[in-house]
């Protein structure tokens, strides 16, 4: 597929990075009566948010910096397929990362941070479930829930723990016995001793609603820069104001610029001038049209879900299943070039065998997995704003695992932001200006 015509026109608003943050910016910066281009260096959509679970999840209301990462991530460190990696390095950046995030794996960011994760994924899913319910263009959306199994008692307790964190914010979390689960979910044999229960949550195929959504804004006129790679920027005499995005074919200027480029941001937001603290975590996935199982068995279910402490999501969608996982930290240059780790598969793949005992892990290719990266603040929390320094710029990364699921609210707050009208949320706990 060709870029679409050249346009030399000064735009209303730039936005950079076409994954589910960008396109979404797109479409309420559209909705808003804006004029749009979205410049991506690859294929939009093709990025993070191809090969992800697809969950839209206000069960996800604790942040990934939380009680207890540090000495699980040490522990999983000692095993060479555990879900949690981190690869050494001595990039100044990333060990600076490391150190903000280790010091916000307390107790209090837990419990300071939970309601505003949840308030911004409930905006989120209203979003997804208007949008649904929209004739503009029709995507796969599934509100059955999600199911946190667990095959150990430890597991078990922790996931009661969290469900009476949920009800307290007043999500309707509830424990489920191995009787309760294989009435929910007959056609599958799971190795549990019981799960907890989001009915809450979604799931969508994300690549299809990325590409349905892009396929409507560009018959509305949004422009679409696939494969146009940013090379450096031109600002005004002030200094205080991007003028251009300079590219091979020329510069792309626009009076707003939004940058939501996931876990490539920081390298432009070098080029402008400031240091922005997300990190790479690599996750890995593969797609099967149906599971493979052992002879005579089934692995057919409706509701996606996770295993625990395995740390592996499985996903149900209209043309197949999806199993992914990981989180493998490290600096992006070295984690593009290293491809996907064996032992990762490995680990993903013997884990899942652990909690269903018909999935025939001998049929599992792995030069089938994919892999992405997601953008990780040092917080956990996602890093939506305007940037002190540059008066027509603003972010919208580090949402780690929850880019999808908060696609649609952060899209939504980016209109509000540049369209300067009240935003549907408080964004004190998003704001950039947290890491001065």
């Amino acid at each position: 597929m060709k870029n679409a015509p050249k346009d030399t026109a000064v735009k209303d608003v730039a936005v950079i990075g076409g994954g589910i943050i960008g396109v979404c910016s797109a479409y309420y910066l559209h909705k808003a009566g804006k004029s749009v281009v979205v410049i991506d260096k690859d294929e939009i959509g093709k990025a993070c948010s191809f090969g992800n679970a697809g969950y839209i999840t206000p069960s996800h209301f604790i942040p990934l910096a939380a009680s207890g990462m540090i000495q699980k991530g040490l522990k999983w460190m000692l095993n060479p397929q555990s879900p949690f990696y981190v690869r050494p390095s001595l990039n100044v950046d990333f060990l600076k990362w490391l150190l903000s995030f280790a010091k916000k794996c307390t107790p209090q960011h837990t419990l300071a941070n939970q309601q505003a994760i949840l308030d911004i994924n409930l905006k989120s899913l209203e979003l997804y479930q208007a949008l649904h319910l929209e004739a503009e263009f029709d995507f796969e959306f599934h509100q059955n829930g999600l199911l946190m199994l667990c095959n150990t008692q430890q597991g078990l307790n922790d996931e009661a723990t969290t469900v009476a964190a949920a009800n307290k914010l007043g999500l309707k979390a509830k424990m489920l016995t191995p009787k309760d689960l294989q009435q929910l979910e007959p056609d599958i044999q799971l190795d549990v001793i019981g799960a907890s229960f989001y009915p809450e949550d979604a799931h969508i195929a994300p690549y299809e609603f990325i590409v349905a959504m892009k396929n409507y804004l560009a018959a509305q006129g949004v422009e679409f820069r696939q494969r146009t790679e940013i090379t450096g920027f031109t600002k005004d005499t002030t200094n205080s104001k991007i003028r251009s995005a300079i590219t091979a074919d020329g510069e792309i200027r626009a009076a707003d610029f939004v940058l939501a480029n996931g876990a490539w941001s920081p390298k432009l937001a070098k080029q402008l001038g400031f240091s922005l603290p997300v990190q790479p975590g690599k996750g890995i996935c593969i797609s099967f049209d149906s599971p493979p199982v052992k002879e005579g068995a089934k692995l057919e279910c409706r509701t996606p879900f996770i295993l625990s402490e395995a740390k592996v999501a499985v996903s149900p969608l209209d043309n197949g299943i999806r199993f992914g996982g990981t989180m493998e930290l490290g600096v992006l240059s070295s984690q593009e070039s290293s491809g996907i780790s064996l032992n990762r598969i490995k680990g993903l793949t013997k884990s899942a065998a652990r909690y269903l005992p018909d999935l025939d892990t001998t049929q599992v290719k792995s030069e089938e997995f994919w892999s992405g990266f997601r953008p990780c603040s040092p917080d956990g929390l996602p890093i939506i704003g305007r940037v002190d320094t540059l008066a027509n710029l603003t972010l919208a990364t580090g949402h780690a695992m929850m880019g999808l699921s908060l696609g649609p609210i952060t899209g939504k707050l980016i209109s509000e932001i540049i369209t300067k009208e009240k935003t549907s949320l408080d964004l004190t706990p998003f704001s950039p200006s947290r890491f001065r």
